[in-house]
């Protein structure tokens, strides 16, 4: 439900608000020159939560203003928009297969203050998610903002605006815009991620039955009928490609390394399913080499479960983002293909060559809980936007930023091969008040910038109220019990007589967080001779707040 509530309280008085002021702006006539420019790359979970925050802020703080979100493709929705289109010779605009289910309960996902409908099981299909966004569109009147079929090509900084050139795909003509505010959200999971192996070129050649295919090309396990497979990957797909592909092959393995890239917890174990680790080489013969010395003989098959690029493409094109080698430069926009740099936490570009708030990033996280951490940053973006008062200096920022990525090489990580996987466990670094998470400390930044003046308005909670509910970090710190015993059930009893035992009479957002408590307790007594032994390595971190689904 719309909070119309909040909207109520955007009359609030300024004078607590010394250095953030909320005058009336006078109304955009027809045909007059708007007072802001806002454009927003993309119409997936970011993109959407960005324009939903620029829509929903009070009227006489976006008074006058143009807002036009561009998405390239024939509908909104992003990574959840299936591709079914899996032509070797082109790269699918989505990973999507059309078993896939969230990876997380799907409370964990939403934006505040707006569930999933009823009904919708715990481990929301892929065409849940897909309406749940198109209703986030239609419920909150995004539609007159959203320009389909428009493909950014290219975006540069020229006379105090940006400048894009934007292909209109139905028409196939070119377009020019001039904006001054520019918030790239156009996904993660476009470029995918192709290690070289060595002696891959003489093990294809020696054999035609033999192949590479990135994940992102799955959509069938029967392909994969008598084949001997190596799934190399330890993340949530690899997780889920092997389970899904293990009924249909000769034989398969896991090849992965058990330690990770930042503050979170190597997935278990599938039981049956050969662990190796990482493949270092491969030979004609058809074996294949792990980095410990283990030999697997006969592998005709490799799909790489191996994450994406950090590519923004149409920032590139127009000089913005620099595609580079480590070590990336202290102060211009950059990528080594893991990590944007340098951001203030994750969402505005700190680079000197054009106004600090003329640049945003949105949805470029990967270890917090999607709806709300998107929500967060879309307040975030919004609300300096509007009023940038809210902002500290450059200086200040990039001081922040800093002292993030030493207290993450303190840890043990290298901030430009960790990239974007934020988590939970490095929430303290903001250095403000809060429980902790992410999405809580950026609220809490805006609330205490603006005197707490901010409290109560579209977007926050009122006063005294967390942004991140308990029962959040519980599920995100519980997940994995519900994603290993729902997947577990759909094997044993089907998916439809599974999500009516669990889901079905489910209406309201505490419905479903009672369910949940329930499921943990059912698991838990479910596997509690196996569940100290198989989850003994994950249980402190867990309760630390580690995330091992991510």
């Amino acid at each position: 439900m719309v909070t119309l509530w909040a909207l109520l309280l955007c009359v609030c008085a300024t004078a607590a608000f010394p250095d953030v002021q909320f005058p009336l702006a006078s109304t955009r006539t027809h045909g007059s020159t708007p007072t802001k420019r806002i454009a927003v790359v993309g119409t997936g979970s970011g993109g959407l939560a960005t324009l939903k925050a620029l829509v929903e802020l009070p009227m006489e703080m976006r008074q006058g203003w143009e807002i036009v979100a561009f998405e390239k493709r024939e509908d909104i929705g992003g990574v959840w928009l299936p591709d079914w289109d899996v032509s070797p010779s082109r790269r699918p605009q989505s990973p999507l297969y059309p078993t896939l289910r969230t990876n997380v309960p799907h409370p964990s996902m939403t934006i505040p203050w707006y569930p999933f409908p009823p009904d919708t099981p715990l481990l929301a299909r892929h065409e849940d998610v897909l309406q749940y966004h198109r209703n986030i569109v239609t419920d909150f009147g995004l539609t007159p903002y959203i320009k389909l079929q428009h493909s950014v090509e290219s975006a540069s900084w020229t006379g105090n605006a940006w400048n894009l050139t934007v292909l209109d795909v139905g028409r196939n003509t070119t377009e020019f815009f001039e904006f001054d505010h520019l918030i790239a959200a156009p996904g993660i999971n476009a470029f995918p991620r192709v290690p070289h192996i060595q002696g891959q070129e003489e093990w294809l050649e020696a054999s035609t039955e033999r192949s590479i295919m990135h994940c992102m090309w799955y959509r069938d396990p029967t392909v994969f009928e008598g084949k001997n497979v190596a799934v190399l990957g330890g993340g949530p797909s690899g997780w889920d490609v092997v389970r899904k592909i293990e009924p249909y092959v000769n034989t398969i393995y896991w090849s992965r390394d058990n330690e990770t890239d930042g503050p979170t917890t190597p997935i278990p174990s599938i039981p049956g399913i050969p662990d190796v680790k990482r493949i270092a080489s491969l030979y004609a013969n058809g074996s294949a080499l792990s980095v410990d010395g283990i030999w697997l003989n006969d592998v005709d098959t490799l799909v790489l479960a191996t994450g994406y690029e950090m590519r923004i493409p149409f920032l590139t094109a127009g000089g913005v983002l620099d595609e580079v080698k480590d070590p990336q430069p202290e102060d211009r926009l950059t990528t080594n293909l893991r990590y944007i740099h340098p951001l203030y936490e994750q969402t505005l570009s700190l680079d000197p060559s054009y106004p600090l708030g003329a640049l945003y990033f949105g949805g470029l996280l990967t270890n917090n809980p999607p709806g709300s951490t998107n929500a967060a940053q879309a307040l975030f973006i919004a609300y300096t936007i509007a009023r940038p008062a809210l902002l500290k200096s450059r200086d200040e920022f990039y001081a922040l930023l800093k002292r993030r990525e030493a207290y993450i090489r303190e840890e043990g990580f290298e901030p430009s091969r960790l990239g974007h996987k934020y988590g939970h466990g490095f929430g303290p670094l903001l250095g403000h008040s809060g429980n902790g998470s992410y999405e809580q400390l950026i609220v809490n930044y805006l609330v205490e910038r603006s005197n707490g003046k901010l409290a109560g308005y579209p977007g926050f909670p009122p006063n005294g109220q967390n942004y991140t509910e308990a029962w959040r970090l519980w599920a995100m710190m519980r997940g994995m019990y519900i994603v290993r015993g729902f997947h577990d059930g759909i094997a044993r009893e089907g998916a439809d007589a599974w999500d009516r035992k669990w889901t079905k009479g489910l209406n309201t957002e505490a419905d479903y967080v009672h369910a949940m408590h329930e499921f943990v307790d059912w698991y838990l007594d479910e596997r509690k001779n196996d569940t100290a032994r198989a989850f003994a390595h994950v249980q402190k971190p867990l309760d630390s707040g580690a995330l091992w689904w991510l």
